[in-house]
């Protein structure tokens, strides 16, 4: 029965570990836009550091449908360990 908690936890963890990881690169390239702006790089280098940002961005928004399916169980299995213990209360 200890099994199934970690089964959901890492259904759960999985996807959003995933975009969070996306969402860190992309806030990494536009800090380094913004670096290169201070310094004073030309336009071309700025503008590709920051469509390399957006591209995180919407990476981290788009997931997969095996990960959304894995989000769905995993979720799924929380609520019922939830409904368990309620019942068992």
């Amino acid at each position: 029965m200890t099994l199934l908690p970690l089964i959901s936890d890492a259904l759960i963890l999985g996807p959003a570990i995933w975009a969070c990881s996306y969402l860190l690169r992309s806030r990494w390239y536009e800090r380094e836009a913004h670096r290169l702006e201070q310094t004073g790089a030309d336009a071309q280098s700025i503008q590709l550091k920051r469509e390399e940002a957006r591209y995180f961005q919407d990476f981290a928004r788009v997931m997969p449908n095996w990960m959304l399916g894995a989000l769905t169980l995993g979720l799924a299995l929380r609520a019922i360990l939830i409904a368990r213990g309620f019942l068992a209360a």
